[in-house]
């Protein structure tokens, strides 16, 4: 075995960040020891761990809870406040724009869907601790059309994709120099399954919607289960992708601290959880997102144990990732370990052919991950068979 890829315990600096919970004050309590050992931290790896985990905000805030912040190298803490005042930007800038959209087209905003970033940042204690990318949305087929009209009259343009297309509008001339774009992530009458060649578009996902308010305005919800289900199965197809590894986007803690928030937050019913990730066809998904939580976490929400025999089917599956020449590959570093490990990306590209390990390749490759090359779905369906039995009793 490679010393790259050894197994090793987590470091005191994988733990600041393994430790983190959905609020700064429960997150310095849990750093035990932090104070006395600040000093001793490779900060710059906590840094970047943050970074890939997206908690860069809620680092920041808690650090300044545990009287730490002080000790913190300065150039690491100006990162984390940029970071914090970045993700309030982004969602002020989504926000604004679909306040613009509110104004012109009221009624179909109304019966948009936002699930993810858009809905759950304003669940933590501020907007600075949940970043995000752009707004995801569901949009019902029949109005779809409207939707891309009135965003284009608003200057934004489309990319499109296999499950609907993503629209940008870039807020200065000069994007690059940190001025935050507003994007909307639409797919088109159900969330997609990810990195799977069918198209899902399943009649629950807009059937079983409620009212919402998105800072004033009036939009529609997923209910606390299904958002749930869509949490949890899409962490786990980012995490048996070998592309989102490559891009630091496989396995981050935020999306985890969101189906938390969720469980604390609300009254969330775990039957109706595993019956409704059966109903939408992501069983096999949603029970390898279960492992992955519970390797990221160390334990399931406690409102989300009765679901813990799903987990121990598919507990090895987390360690198997779907390359983009078809391969499925073990990885030699169980996750519990890997998702605080910086080096993620090095040993994804060590699993490729020697030629093929730049960044060049990436591009292509990722072209095909639209396509599904990624075998991702052959990992959800060996889980899917390997589940059925327990789902049965």
């Amino acid at each position: 075995m490679d010393a790259r890829t050894e197994p090793r315990r987590r470091t005191s600096e994988q733990n600041v960040v393994a430790q983190l919970a959905a609020t700064p004050g429960r997150s310095a309590r849990q750093w035990t020891d932090l104070p006395e050992r600040c000093l001793e931290l490779n900060w710059p790896e906590i840094g970047v761990l943050a970074l890939q985990h997206r908690v860069e905000g809620l680092l920041c805030a808690a650090l300044t809870e545990a009287g730490c912040a002080d000790q913190v190298p300065a150039s690491v803490l100006s990162m984390l406040r940029r970071q914090a005042a970045r993700a309030e930007a982004r969602y002020r800038t989504c926000h604004d724009a679909l306040a613009e959209l509110a104004g012109r087209a009221p009624n179909l905003v109304s019966e948009l869907v936002f699930f993810k970033g858009a809905g759950i940042a304003t669940r933590y204690e501020s907007r600075a601790h949940r970043m995000l990318g752009d707004f995801d949305l569901i949009v019902a087929e029949d109005r779809a059309d409207e939707l891309r009209r009135h965003l284009l009259e608003l200057g934004f343009w489309e990319k499109p994709g296999r499950n609907g297309p993503t629209y940008f509008r870039n807020t200065s001339d000069l994007p690059e120099a940190g001025v935050e774009p507003a994007c909307f992530d639409v797919h088109v009458d159900a969330p997609p399954k990810y990195n799977r060649t069918e198209v899902t578009r399943g009649p629950l996902w807009l059937s079983s919607t409620e009212p919402s308010v998105l800072g004033g305005i009036a939009c529609r919800r997923l209910p606390v289960e299904m958002e749930i289900v869509e949490l949890i199965s899409h962490s786990s197809e980012h995490a048996l992708s070998w592309i989102h590894v490559c891009v630091d986007d496989d396995v981050r803690m935020i999306r985890h601290l969101d189906v938390e928030l969720l469980c604390e937050q609300e009254q969330v019913d775990a039957g109706r959880v595993g019956k409704l990730a059966q109903e939408l066809g992501l069983t096999g998904e949603f029970a390898l997102g279960l492992a992955v939580h519970e390797a990221l976490r160390g334990g399931l929400p406690p409102v989300l144990e009765p679901l813990r025999p799903l987990v121990e089917p598919v507990r090895d599956l987390v360690d198997v990732v779907a390359l983009p020449d078809g391969r499925l590959e073990t990885w030699p570093v169980p996750l519990a370990e890997r998702a605080f490990r910086t080096d993620r990306g090095a040993l994804a590209l060590a699993m490729m052919p020697d030629g093929r390990r730049h960044r060049d390749q990436w591009f292509h490759w990722r072209q095909g991950l639209l396509e599904g090359s990624e075998d991702v779905a052959a990992i959800a369906h060996r889980a899917e068979e390997r589940v059925r039995s327990v789902l049965a009793v």
